[in-house]
């Protein structure tokens, strides 16, 4: 279940325009509001998972899921995935060998759109590797690759109630795009874009709206990204989770300006 088509439903609605004098006139009119949906995700051996989301690229989803979790280790791991409209909506990941890696680390059963951590805690053996030192990014290319994003956004346009990830290489191109009405379940779907490409996220950078909490710099870290830019600013807890972890963590990319709160080497010109 791809594209924008997906991600929105139809709705009346009425609404008031305010005019001068204090007089308000009504209309009933048409009109589209992002949708969310219970997606259940079952990972072989690894357990089944309820993910409240945009059901477009459910697949994708559920394989970026398993590995911010920490359930698969790679694209490698997985041997095929399925998706179900009968009954509940479900997306399934086979993998080649049952069960998680042992450092896996469960959570709750239910995630919402709005909570990337519900029910769990993140020890250090959850992060992967530290990112690496090879990503490089003039500021005027981020600051263009997010506009880039923002005129991808079409459930956004048409709804005003989506998040968007976009993954970038180093050339300062788009690898991959996702919207979703939750910021990391938008993260999650452009990592498993990649995966399910055969390529790897480690290395790239991504670029999100909204804030940047602390549960995009897990997912980020987790994944290998180099660079986590938002149109927003970051929370303190994402402040001090970035920096550890050496991922470059840029607030405020907009229009003609950034600011980079850790690292900032990786940023030129």
């Amino acid at each position: 279940m791809d594209g924008a088509e997906a991600g929105v439903r139809p709705v009346r609605a009425r609404r008031w325009t305010l005019g001068g004098g204090g007089r308000a006139a009504a209309a009933d009119e048409a009109g589209e509001v992002v949708r969310e949906e219970a997606l259940t995700v079952q990972i072989d051996g690894a357990g089944e998972y309820v993910l409240l989301c945009t059901p477009d690229d459910p697949e994708a989803l559920a394989v970026g899921f398993a590995f911010s979790e920490g359930l698969i280790g790679g694209g490698g791991d997985v041997r095929g995935t399925s998706f179900e409209r009968t009954g509940p909506w479900t997306s399934r990941v086979r993998l080649e060998t049952a069960g998680p890696p042992a450092a896996a680390v469960p959570r709750s059963l239910i995630v919402s759109s709005s909570c990337g951590l519900c029910g769990r805690l993140i020890e250090e053996g959850a992060w992967g590797p530290p990112v690496g030192r090879t990503l490089r990014l003039e500021a005027r290319r981020l600051v263009g690759l997010a506009a880039e994003m923002r005129r991808r956004q079409e459930v956004f346009a048409r709804t005003g109630g989506a998040h968007a990830a976009a993954l970038f290489d180093a050339g300062g191109e788009i690898r991959s795009f996702a919207e979703d009405l939750g910021r990391h379940n938008a993260l999650d779907k452009a990592v498993g874009k990649v995966l399910r490409s055969g390529g790897s996220p480690r290395g790239l950078g991504a670029v999100v709206s909204g804030r940047l909490s602390y549960e995009l710099v897990v997912k980020a870290a987790r994944a290998g990204l180099e660079i986590l830019a938002g149109v927003s600013a970051p929370s303190s807890l994402a402040v001090e989770a970035a920096g550890p972890r050496g991922i470059t963590l840029c607030g405020f990319v907009r229009e003609d300006r950034l600011t980079a709160y850790t690292h900032p080497d990786r940023i030129t010109g």
